[in-house]
């Protein structure tokens, strides 16, 4: 017995030294690692990555990041138009250095250069109602120039039609026109009036750097709310609205940054405060924080060694790690606290060390279920968790037995209370039988009142102010940002101009029955269309010339000559101001085209419309999240279902069927008691809410195995898991109070769910140890 103890004494110094030596290689790691971090603050980086369907990556990625970085202004002078407002404030965006591209009217030169571009290229940019007529034949396009010529409002002027004799230049103008209707230009500026008499001057422009950079956000929005009230003093009548990604984005980070900063503060103070009123004594306090910090450690290297990054929400919901942490380190001091004096550190530990790691094995496992989540910060949230509470139990095991010496022994701390506690689930029939179906009646009730809900919008709480700033731009400029578009793509721009054409057909004829209201679609011909029309234009200039000279007017021939017009020329062009965003080339040739589409009816067909399209993808992003969130959640209830099975099994292979079955009641009876909780506080059911309830099952188990240990003794179990659960609360439960409602009902279910595994883990005592709690 001796040989074995000296022999259990050796291996663990040599242990303690292997983990002094990993604990080492993660502080170097760290700090190589944390210069190169980056902290994420989307939202939208939380959702799965190649959400937009069989797109080739770079394409996407290249056109998601170009529509985070977009910007819009609307600048209101008042009831009359008046440029002067809107003339400050493109004078103040273009001097911050963290904007570019910024645009606002179309200046006399931009103007000349617009119709010069024009001109010098009408062959290749004929307009769809053009090409309509040329396909009649020639007299239908003859027929539109002489109603050009003779109505009093066209203005046609004799040098555009001896320029210009088939009026291509003023077709593709017309039709741009059609395009912007609820926009129209005054003095070079595209300005709309509301329907309370006010005019909203446009201006645009591009963040140069990611919308989702938590500190330059920070800064940009400050500093364009300070040149907002700048503006308003200046111009006592003047308004702005804004639009884009960096505003929202901002507002998740600021809240985040908030949960962070006050539950984390809340957390802490609240767990060391309870440490030291249960051992009155610094020494605990200092080696739970020793385990934390290292868990924190851990975690930290290598969720970065992973992933790269960290996002903002992985650090809030790491709050609830902290208490489940200093669970391992508070198991262990309470047995010292309570039979230091009649055994040695490593005894007790041997006396804890299956229960400790049958605890961490559950619950990492029940962290690790979480990778199955299609979502970056997900996985993050279980690497990190994973990684951090195996650091934190090692710690316990490895050095606190060396750490420990000369703790003083106290009696039990609320020993009375604990002990009729513990009798009362041994000898009162009420409490044994009575606290168990309550909670079952309570869950049953629970879910009766629970609604699923796998809306994506509903997991956070988006400002009024922005809110409805987006709806007023929306209804001014026509233009939204519900993010329902086709993307098409090809290996060429030729290719992709080819395929946007197949769809455009499709897509009028979608808008003729009324499956979706309007479509966006590029001014941009295919080389193969541009010789075509070029055909056209060739076979209609004689007859009109021939109409022309009927009525009396002498035109000279038009210039029929080839006048291509490729992407990267049109893209070069001031013509292609406000539609650059819709057109993306890539350095390998391979080229992209968003089709915008709005008032859509009936999104099953448009997406069986690009099944059938080669090259055509169609986009719904909030759908399609809203699909996998719904597909994630009913994998995670079989998953939880099978893990709580599999746990049934373990137990009656251990136990006994009739114990085992017995000791699985309260993981039961925590996850009804979670989602009870959930129902009454007027949340719904989602993907977050079951991720809360794989952690209920893998922490709240751990006070069943502390029970059932049968080296422990319950009064020291029980005085365990009472500071794990106070502990547990004082992190998981601050997650209730966060202003996030995903992370609000995550901490609901978390908090309550572990509650009734605390109420209801007695159940599990051995049977030889109820007599004598």
């Amino acid at each position: 017995m001796k040989n074995s103890s000296v022999s259990f004494s050796d291996r663990h110094r040599r242990l303690a030294w292997g983990w002094l030596a990993a604990v080492a290689l993660l502080v170097v790691a760290l700090c190589a690692l944390l210069p190169k971090a980056r902290l994420d603050s989307s939202v939208l980086s939380l959702l799965p990555a190649q959400s937009l369907g069989q797109i080739p990556p770079e394409i996407e990625a290249g056109f998601l990041q170009r529509l985070d970085r977009q910007l819009l202004w609307l600048v209101s002078p008042g009831a009359t138009p008046d440029a002067r407002a809107a003339q400050w404030w493109q004078a103040q965006l273009q001097e911050q250095p963290w904007l570019e591209k910024i645009q606002g009217p179309i200046d006399a030169a931009g103007q000349q250069a617009w119709g010069k571009f024009y001109f010098e290229h009408r062959n290749g940019l004929v307009d769809e109602q053009t090409r309509a007529r040329l396909q009649n034949g020639g007299d239908a396009q003859a027929q539109w120039v002489l109603s050009q010529l003779y109505s009093a409002f066209s203005g046609v002027s004799g040098k555009e039609l001896a320029n210009d004799p088939l009026m291509l230049v003023r077709g593709s103008q017309l039709a741009l026109q059609q395009r912007a209707s609820q926009l129209r230009m005054i003095d070079g500026w595209l300005v709309a009036k509301d329907k309370q008499g006010r005019y909203w001057y446009m201006l645009h422009g591009e963040l140069n750097g990611s919308s989702f950079d938590m500190r330059r956000g920070r800064e940009t929005v400050s500093q364009l709310r300070a040149l907002q009230h700048q503006l308003e003093q200046q111009f006592p009548q003047a308004k702005v609205m804004s639009r884009g990604t960096l505003f929202y984005s901002d507002y998740a980070s600021q809240q985040a940054k908030h949960d962070v900063s006050t539950l984390g503060l809340a957390t802490v103070i609240g767990v060391l405060l309870l440490i030291l009123i249960v051992f009155r004594s610094v020494r605990p306090l200092l080696l739970c924080i020793v385990s934390v910090s290292i868990g924190a450690l851990a975690g930290t290297a290598v969720t970065l060694l992973c992933f790269g990054e960290l996002h903002l929400m992985t650090l809030v919901m790491s709050l609830g790690i902290v208490g489940v942490s200093a669970d391992y380190t508070l198991y262990y001091l309470t047995e010292r606290m309570v039979h230091g004096a009649e055994s040695s550190p490593l005894n007790s530990l041997r006396k804890v060390l299956p229960a400790l790691l049958l605890a961490l094995g559950t619950t990492v496992l029940a962290y690790l279920i979480m990778i199955l989540a299609p979502f970056p910060g997900i996985r993050q949230l279980a690497v990190f968790a994973a990684s951090g509470l195996t650091a934190s139990c090692l710690t316990v095991i490895c050095w606190y037995p060396y750490a420990v010496r000369g703790l003083p022994v106290r009696v039990t701390p609320g020993q009375t209370i604990l002990s009729a506690w513990l009798s009362a689930w041994q000898a009162n029939k009420f409490v044994r039988f009575g606290i168990p179906l309550a909670l079952l009646a309570i869950s049953v009730v629970g879910l009766t009142m629970l609604r699923v809900n796998d809306d994506i919008s509903t997991l956070q709480a988006l400002p009024q102010d922005l809110l409805r700033e987006e709806q007023r731009i929306t209804a001014l400029t026509g233009q939204g940002m519900d993010q329902k578009w086709f993307v098409v793509y090809g290996t060429s721009a030729e290719q992709t101009l080819q395929r946007l054409e197949k769809l455009a057909p499709e897509l009028a004829a979608l808008r003729k029955r009324k499956i979706i209201d309007d479509y966006r679609l590029l001014p941009l011909a295919s080389l193969e269309r541009q010789q075509a029309d070029l055909r056209l234009l060739r076979e209609a200039a004689p007859a009109l010339q021939k109409r022309l000279a009927q009525t009396g007017l002498s035109v000279t021939a038009p210039n029929l000559q080839q006048m291509p017009v490729t992407p990267d020329v049109w893209q070069q062009s001031v013509i292609s101001s406000g539609w650059r965003l819709l057109w993306l080339t890539l350095a390998n040739g391979q080229s992209g085209a968003l089709v915008p589409v709005s008032g859509v009816h009936d999104g099953a067909a448009l997406s069986a419309l690009a099944q059938k399209l080669p090259g055509v993808s169609w986009v719904d992003r909030k759908s399609a999240f809203n699909a996998l969130f719904g597909f994630y959640r009913a994998l995670l209830t079989g998953l939880l279902a099978a893990a709580v099975a599999a746990i049934a099994v373990s137990y009656m292979l251990r136990l006994g069927v009739r114990r085992g079955l017995t000791n699985v009641v309260p993981s039961l009876l925590s996850l009804g008691g979670g989602l009870a909780a959930l129902a009454f506080s007027g949340h719904e059911l989602n993907l977050f809410s079951l991720l809360a309830l794989v952690l209920v099952l893998g922490i709240g188990i751990n006070y069943t195995i502390f029970f059932s240990n049968p080296r422990g003794t319950p009064l020291t179990s029980m005085l365990a898991v009472s500071v794990a659960l106070l502990t547990t609360l004082f992190t998981l439960g601050m997650l209730v109070f966060s202003t996030t409602q995903a992370i609000s009902g995550f901490g609901i279910v978390l908090s309550c769910g572990i509650f009734c595994a605390f109420l209801t883990a007695p159940l599990a005592l051995p049977a030889q140890e109820k007599g004598n709690p």
